[in-house]
């Protein structure tokens, strides 16, 4: 893993998440009263585009499916319906998550 530099600390206001791309692969970021987080921004049931999801407390809601996730740690919080489950027979699985520091007003990734 190595430490990529992406963005400066304002451009993910708090309560806020934002998208990324890095090393070929889609992260998502978020502001928790100051605090930054890092997970992965498809969902893994149907790879819902994360970033695209509406924020409630400490969850991104999925915008296909509506699963949970934890943006602190990546678990997933509330799974999808069982009739989509029914449908589809797959659950979200948590996603991974990725150490994040702040130096000197930037953000970077563990990754």
């Amino acid at each position: 893993m190595e430490w990529k530099t992406i963005c400066d600390t304002s451009e993910v206001g708090t309560g806020k998440s934002k998208e990324f791309e890095i090393s070929g692969k889609k992260i998502l970021v978020s502001n928790m009263n100051g605090k930054f987080y890092a997970i992965d921004a498809l969902c893994s049931h149907m790879g819902g585009e994360l970033g695209k999801g509406k924020i409630e407390g400490k969850d991104v809601i999925c915008p296909k499916h509506h699963a949970k996730f934890d943006v602190t740690t990546g678990k997933v919080d509330k799974n999808i319906n069982g009739f989509v489950k029914a449908i589809t027979r797959k659950d979200a699985k948590d996603l991974s998550s990725y150490e994040v520091k702040e130096e000197e007003g930037k953000l970077s990734i563990n990754i």
